[in-house]
């Protein structure tokens, strides 16, 4: 006799089956349909389609402005091995878009799909940061980008980056050269203190006025002392001097570099919080230029 129970199971565990059969072949179809969606919108070079592909969510909101839509990242992530070869890929139209968008930046390939982006092309021009492709953001030196921050808030009072340290610096190199130009005046008054001196050591008085000759004494040895702490001071003032001027010269020379990037920034987006708003912005307005384009097509 069968047992109604085992009978019963069977059903139950193949509709389990069947259930999980289901969901396996959804998720092998939702994958084969995400890798040849993105493998045609390779072949087809569709860059706005490879980024919608890549993050569904970001590209929904900032160029559909819808916010309901969710990365599937067991389909996204499919290709996180070949990132460095996407971005490689990416990047030709992207770079060619900046170096209209920001006409100073140039960017080195230092490896697959990772680029340096560099400020001018001038003489000591600064490592600004990276270009990450994938995202369309700029990844910025922090300290480089606040440098730059600072010296635009610094040219509302007309000031400049480095212009208290070159002061502080000048003012440094003032002092050891007044050293050096009175060394004989120096020495003319060490003689005369070591000629007071030797009065005050062979001069006897009163024994009351003792301690006031002790104190005496002592304030030309600390006269002297201080003049040779100046003479020692004088001793290392060239070298020293020297070292300021090269310091000063370096940060002239960053002023220099702060005051080209400041003016190419002005030149082509008129204000400094217009480049941060381009920065923020870049993803969409550089997605919307290829929308724009199949709009042409459509129309022609």
């Amino acid at each position: 006799m069968i047992d109604g129970r085992l009978i019963m199971a069977n059903v139950v565990n193949q509709d389990v089956q069947e259930d999980v059969s289901n969901v396996i072949n959804k998720q092998i179809t939702a994958k084969i349909s995400y890798l040849q969606e993105l493998q045609q919108a390779i072949s087809q070079h569709d860059d706005r389609k490879i980024y919608a592909l890549l993050d569904n969510q970001r590209y929904a909101s900032a160029i559909l402005h819808t916010e309901k839509q969710e990365n599937d990242h067991g389909v996204i992530n499919l290709v996180d091995n070949l990132s460095d070869q996407l971005s490689n890929y990416l990047s030709a139209h992207l770079i060619q878009y900046l170096g209209h968008t920001y006409p100073f930046f140039y960017y080195e390939e230092y490896q697959q799909g990772h680029f340096k982006v560099f400020f001018g092309n001038w003489w000591d021009r600064r490592e600004f940061g990276e270009l990450d492709v994938l995202n369309i953001r700029f990844a910025f030196d922090q300290g480089e980008y606040d440098k730059l921050t600072q010296s635009f808030e610094l040219a509302k009072s007309n000031k400049r980056f480095n212009s208290e340290q070159i002061q502080t610096i000048s003012a440094q190199n003032d002092q050891l050269q007044d050293l050096i130009d009175h060394a004989q005046e120096r020495e003319e008054h060490k003689a005369q203190l070591q000629d007071q001196l030797k009065d005050t050591s062979t001069k006897t008085g009163m024994p009351w006025e003792s301690g006031k000759q002790k104190e005496a004494r002592q304030t030309l040895i600390d006269e002297l002392s201080n003049l040779e702490d100046q003479d020692q001071q004088a001793r290392d003032a060239g070298k020293q001097i020297k070292s300021n001027e090269a310091k000063v010269l370096g940060l002239s020379k960053e002023n220099t570099i702060l005051s080209y990037e400041q003016k190419s920034i002005l030149d082509t987006f008129g204000s400094f919080a217009d480049f941060e708003a381009a920065n923020r912005n870049l993803y969409a307005d550089y997605l919307h230029t290829f929308m724009n384009e199949k709009q042409v097509d459509d129309n022609d």
